[in-house]
């Protein structure tokens, strides 16, 4: 599934994902490798009736931390891979500081992808490990003219195995309840201590945008 190697893991305080999502420094124990799909549907263009969108074009594959990785290429929610202990459960979470831009990020974080209670022993984290979705996954939507945005992955050990979350945090695919999220409040409340794993991609605005808002709204259906 993964390529040898892996990628190199560069310190959490480099891309400001300490203090901007994690207020202090922690120390992963694991690296975190994504995959994204290798071939994805091309974009829907909304302004002309003919587009049906739905022709193959290249995808991200395995990514490198601090990666660009375009809204079209991260439609569809990658594999992820860490080092898990037997019998322990794990929390993955996906968020975005910079919303609406980087350098204003009233609204941050918007989270894009809480998956809980993952069974350690059924690795890699592909949507049949027997996890949970306690968020939908979103990709990436960047609106236009506000630069390139982080995406940040978070893996936390859960402390106490297996537990019930609030399902008041259970959200599915739309972009209600999303923006002024916290990923360190969350972990708090759940007693989940600090991340084992993390990694980043960045993206910014392409034209695959418009059709995930129009697809959050019901606009447009598979």
């Amino acid at each position: 599934l993964f390529g040898g190697g892996g990628n190199k893991q560069e310190p959490p305080e480099e891309s400001g994902v300490v203090p901007d999502v994690i207020a202090e420094s922690f120390e992963p124990i694991s690296e975190l490798r994504v995959k994204f799909p290798t071939w994805v549907k091309a974009p829907v263009d909304l302004k002309s009736v003919a587009s049906f969108g739905g022709t193959p074009t290249r995808g991200a594959g395995e990514i490198k931390c601090g990666q660009v990785v375009t809204p079209t290429q991260a439609q569809d929610k990658p594999v992820l891979g860490w080092e898990a202990e037997p019998g322990a459960y794990y929390t993955l979470m996906l968020v975005d500081p910079d919303v609406p831009s980087r350098s204003e990020p009233k609204l941050k974080e918007w989270v894009h992808w809480v998956r809980v209670n993952i069974p350690g022993d059924n690795l890699p984290c592909d949507g049949q490990d027997g996890g949970d979705d306690l968020k939908e996954y979103v990709g990436s939507a960047p609106p236009a003219g506000t630069g390139e945005h982080r995406y940040v992955f978070l893996v936390y050990k859960q402390q106490d195995g297996k537990q019930e979350f609030d399902e008041k945090e259970r959200v599915p695919f739309v972009a209600d309840n999303r923006q002024n999220w916290s990923a360190s409040k969350f972990a708090e409340e759940n007693n989940l201590g600090t991340p084992i794993a993390w990694t980043y991609f960045k993206a910014a605005f392409d034209n695959y945008v418009p059709e995930l808002v129009a697809r959050l709204k019901g606009e447009i259906k598979d």
